[in-house]
C-alpha cells in the first residue's frame, strides 16, 4: 500500500511540473534576525496607517496619524524640526464617536499631499471620518495654516480605504470614495467626477495608483467586472483614463467626464486556456526600459489570483505606448441586460473622437429665435492637425485688409488656417453656397461667387447682391439647379396635385453634384434631353406607388390561382363505382316503398302476469318496501 502511495505521489508531482511552470528558486535565504538596515517605526503606542505622500532626492514624506513625518533617505531618521502636526478638533472625534468608529479610527491620517508652489502645498486627511483638505505655507521655518476646504471626493473615509491621488497641471487627481459607508466610489478633480451609482464606470473598486502621463492621468484599480457573464462573479484589474483638459460636459452634465475610459490589464500565463492573475496590487512609476528588442516606457504591476482559487502572484509589464494605442480601439457594449458584451461598430461610435486633429465648424440656426429649440449644423469639418496630436487651444483672428483666420494650437506646433471656406469647390453655385448655411458666406449675385460677408460689407449694394439664409440654407432668388428642375417638377407638384415648399418631405440623391462641382450648364454637344440626372421622389408618391404595388400584386396573385386551379382539374372528379351503383337502386325504387325480401324469423314470447304480479320469467318480486326500524352507524 505504501509503494501504492509513492508512486501516486510521483505522478501527481510530475503532472504539477508538467501543467504549471515551476518557481524560481532563490540563491540567498536570509532571516529576520539575520537583517541589517534602518528602521523608522514612528509613535509605537499606535498603529499609523503609514502612506509615501511624495519623493525628493533625498528625503520622503510619509503621512501617519496626525502628522506628516520627513524621513531622511540616508539613515532613515526623521528630521523632527520639519514634522508637520495636525489632529482633528474634539468636535469632530466626538460626533465621530456617535457614528459607533473607535479611538484608533477617529483620528487624522493624512492620505494626500500636493505642491503648489515652491512653499505652498495642500494637504489631506481622513479627520476622524470627516474628510478635511487644507492648505499651508512655509514662512521662516514654521508652517502656517492658510484655509480649509472639504476634503470630500479627495480623500477616503477610513485609513484603511485603497485610494490614490496625484497633483497634475496644478489639478488635484483623486480616486476615492464619497460617502461614509464606501459605497460610492469615484474618480474627482475639481468639480468634475465619475457617474454616480454607474456599475458599467466604477463597480466596486480597489484603487492602487496613479500618475499623469502626456496629456492623461492614468489610473490603476481592480473592480467586480460587470461583462462577467458566466456563474458567480470575477474581479479584473483595470487601466483608467481622462484628459487634464477635460471641462465637463454641456448643462446638467457639467460635473461629469466626458474622456473617461478603462480597458482590461490582462496579465495570464499564455496557453489554450490561459490561467489568469486578474488583482492588481500595485505599480510602479513609468520606467524607460527595453521591450522585445526596442526601447520603450514600461509600467510594471503586481497582479495575483483571487483568495479563493491557487494562490499565485506574477509581475507584468506594460508598454505606454500599447496602452495609449488600447485606448484607440474598440468598445464593448451590452445592448440590453440580458445581451452579451459584443464589440461596438465603428460606425456607431461617436465622431470625431479626442485627439484626431480635426476643426468643427458648427453653430445653431434657430439660436436667434429660440431658447429651447436647437438646429444642429456642421459646416466643416476640417483635418487641421495629424491624426493623433490633440487640439490644446483656438484662436479667432481678425486683421485689417487679411482674411480671417484660425488659429490651431498643438503641442508641438501652431498652424494658422482659413475661418471659412467660400471658395470651396463644394459652395460654386447658389445653392451650394447658401445650403452650407456659414455666417462668413454668401453667394455675389454680381460675380456669380460664393464670397465672404466680410469683404463685402462696405458695399451698398450687398444687400440686393449678396444671397443668405443661415436658418433654412436656400434661397429664393438662387431657384433650382437646371438639372434638378426637370425632374422635381413632375414628381412632386404635378404627380400628387399639392403645392409644397421645395425640398419638403424629398429624398434627394445628389450624386451629380458630388462627382461634377462647378457644372451646373450642359455642355455645348450634350443634348439637351439626354442629361443624366438623379429622380427625386416625394413621400407621397412613394407611399402610393408602394400600395398601389401590394394591391395589383394581390389582385394579380388571386387571378393566376384561381386560372392555375381550374386548368388543374380539368372537369368534376370521378365518383367511385360503389356510390354510382348504390345511387342508381336508389333512383329505381324511389317510387315504391323498400321492403326486406327476407322473411323475419324472430318471434317474441311476452307471458302474462301471475295473479301475484310476478312474472313468469322473473324473480323479481313487486312488493311495497317495508319499512325498517333500524338505525345503522
Amino acid at each position: 500500500m505504501s509503494a501504492s502511495l509513492r508512486i501516486l505521489a510521483l505522478i501527481s508531482f510530475a503532472a504539477q511540473n508538467v501543467a504549471w511552470p515551476q518557481d524560481p528558486i532563490p540563491r540567498l535565504h536570509l532571516k529576520h534576525r539575520e537583517v541589517i538596515g534602518q528602521r523608522f517605526l514612528g509613535n509605537e503606542s499606535h498603529v499609523e496607517h503609514f502612506k509615501l505622500l511624495e519623493r525628493a532626492t533625498t528625503s520622503i514624506l510619509i503621512g501617519a496619524r496626525n502628522a506628516i513625518y520627513n524621513i531622511s533617505l540616508h539613515d532613515l531618521t526623521e528630521i523632527a524640526d520639519q514634522r508637520l502636526q495636525w489632529s482633528s478638533t474634539e468636535a469632530h472625534r466626538e460626533l465621530c464617536y456617535l457614528k459607533g468608529r473607535s479611538d484608533d479610527e477617529c483620528q487624522n491620517y493624512v492620505r494626500v499631499f500636493g505642491r503648489q508652489g515652491p512653499d505652498r502645498f495642500l494637504v489631506c486627511g481622513t479627520n476622524a471620518y470627516k474628510p478635511l483638505c487644507r492648505q499651508f505655507t512655509i514662512k521662516d521655518g514654521a508652517y502656517v495654516k492658510q484655509s480649509d476646504m472639504d476634503g470630500l471626493g479627495l480623500c477616503p473615509y477610513d485609513p484603511r480605504h485603497n485610494s490614490t491621488a496625484v497633483f497634475a497641471e496644478g489639478q488635484l487627481y483623486a480616486a476615492t470614495v464619497a460617502d461614509f459607508s464606501g459605497g460610492e466610489p469615484l474618480i474627482h478633480r475639481d468639480k468634475i467626477r465619475t457617474e454616480r451609482s454607474d456599475l458599467n464606470q466604477l463597480n466596486g473598486p480597489n484603487f492602487v495608483s496613479t500618475f499623469a502621463y502626456q496629456d492623461y492621468v492614468f489610473f490603476f484599480y481592480r473592480e467586480t467586472a460587470v461583462e462577467y457573464m458566466n456563474c458567480g462573479k470575477s474581479v479584473y484589474s483595470r487601466v483608467g483614463r481622462v484628459c487634464q483638459h477635460d471641462k465637463g460636459g454641456p448643462h446638467a452634465f457639467s460635473d461629469r467626464w466626458t474622456s473617461f475610459l478603462k480597458a482590461r490589464l490582462n496579465c495570464s500565463v499564455p496557453g489554450e486556456y490561459p490561467f489568469y492573475f486578474n488583482e492588481i496590487q500595485s505599480t510602479s512609476d513609468v520606467t524607460d526600459g527595453r521591450y522585445a528588442g526596442k526601447s520603450a516606457r514600461l509600467v510594471y504591476g503586481v497582479f495575483t489570483t483571487p483568495v479563493n482559487s491557487i494562490g499565485g502572484s506574477a509581475i507584468c509589464a506594460f508598454s505606454m505606448d500599447n496602452i495609449l494605442e488600447v485606448f484607440q480601439g474598440a468598445f464593448k457594449e451590452q445592448e440590453t441586460i440580458n445581451s452579451n458584451w459584443l464589440r461596438v461598430l465603428q460606425e456607431k461610435v461617436p465622431e470625431p473622437r479626442p485627439d484626431d486633429g480635426r476643426v468643427l465648424k458648427a453653430l445653431n440656426t434657430r439660436a436667434p429665435e429660440s431658447y429651447d429649440n436647437v438646429g444642429q449644423v456642421i459646416v466643416s469639418d476640417v483635418q487641421v492637425l495629424k491624426f493623433g496630436q490633440a487640439v490644446k487651444d483656438l484662436l479667432v483672428v481678425h486683421l485689417a485688409g487679411e482674411a480671417s483666420k484660425l488659429v490651431v494650437f498643438a503641442d508641438s506646433e501652431i498652424r494658422a488656417v482659413p475661418l471659412h471656406h467660400c471658395d470651396s469647390p463644394a459652395a460654386a453655385t447658389c445653392r451650394s453656397c447658401v445650403a452650407l448655411q456659414d455666417p462668413h458666406c454668401a453667394w455675389d449675385a454680381t460675380a456669380n461667387l460664393c464670397v465672404a460677408v466680410l469683404t463685402k460689407l462696405h458695399d451698398n449694394d450687398a444687400d440686393k447682391t449678396l444671397f443668405q439664409d443661415i436658418p433654412t440654407g436656400r434661397h429664393r432668388s438662387c431657384g433650382h439647379e437646371p438639372e434638378v428642375t426637370k425632374s422635381v417638377q413632375p414628381a412632386v407638384a404635378r404627380e400628387i396635385g399639392r403645392e409644397e415648399p421645395d425640398g419638403e418631405n424629398e429624398i434627394i440623391i445628389e450624386l451629380d453634384r458630388e462627382n461634377q462641382y462647378g457644372r451646373t450648364q450642359p455642355r455645348a454637344n450634350e443634348p439637351q434631353g439626354v442629361t443624366v440626372t438623379p429622380v427625386v421622389y416625394s413621400a407621397q408618391t412613394l407611399t402610393g406607388a408602394l400600395i398601389g404595388t401590394c394591391f395589383c400584386s394581390l389582385v394579380a396573385g388571386f387571378a393566376f390561382g384561381f386560372w392555375f386551379s381550374q386548368r388543374l382539374r380539368g372537369s368534376s372528379y370521378p365518383e367511385p363505382s360503389e356510390q354510382r351503383q348504390q345511387l342508381n337502386r336508389l333512383t329505381e325504387s324511389s317510387e315504391s316503398p323498400g321492403f326486406n325480401n327476407k322473411s323475419i324469423n324472430l318471434v317474441l314470447n311476452v307471458p302474462p302476469k301471475n295473479p301475484n304480479g310476478k312474472n313468469a320469467n322473473s324473480s323479481a318480486e313487486n312488493k311495497p318496501v317495508q319499512k325498517v326500524k333500524k338505525t345503522y352507524i
